[in-house]
């Protein structure tokens, strides 16, 4: 098992560009992976699952699947758009009813190869561009303070990239404190 390095900085004027160029180096392997499962849980958490599928090793999450690559969002609004039109806006669901319609539209891009991961520095907004011209865009909230990461990325080599809360981003072990 290869670990890197603990890299953890905030992103300001000086390196916030730095962070377009950083993200898709660190993330590189993901792209061309399928999306196998997608899935909500408490608190509306996102959750994507890239890559090969094996059970958990807890015994009682033995029966549950997760992917090489495990992508989560917390409290983070979310659009998606099909061929440039938006077919839904997560921030915008004010009943149950419709935050039901808009996971149904988020579940779309399940089985979907993931073609481009990009980040803006300025807002932190993250697009995953799938193939059939499919997209997802995060849109954290920069003035959050509830502590949390905006999103998370859970990779293969068992390291963590953990954008947020605010402008903070890091990229360490699962096993570092």
């Amino acid at each position: 098992m290869t670990v890197a390095p603990v890299l953890k900085t905030a992103i300001d004027s000086k390196n916030n560009h730095n962070l377009e160029k950083i993200i898709p180096v660190i993330t590189q392997a993901l792209i061309g992976e399928t999306c196998n499962q997608i899935s909500f849980s408490y608190g509306d958490e996102l959750k994507l699952h890239f890559g090969e599928m094996t059970p958990y090793e807890h015994p009682k999450l033995a029966h549950l699947l997760k992917g090489s690559w495990r992508f989560g969002a917390r409290a983070t609004p979310c659009t998606v758009k099909h061929q440039g039109q938006i077919l839904v806006v997560t921030s915008e669901a004010d009943t149950d009813e419709q935050t039901a319609i808009a996971k149904e539209i988020v579940k779309q891009l399940e089985h979907k190869k993931l073609l481009d991961l990009t980040v803006e520095a300025e807002t932190i907004r993250l697009t995953l561009s799938f193939e059939d011209d499919y997209q997802l865009i995060l849109d954290p909230d920069l003035e959050d303070d509830s502590g949390l990461a905006h999103w998370e990325l859970f990779m293969p080599t068992e390291q963590i990239l953990a954008i947020g809360p605010g402008y903070f981003w890091s990229c360490k072990s699962i096993y570092e404190p």
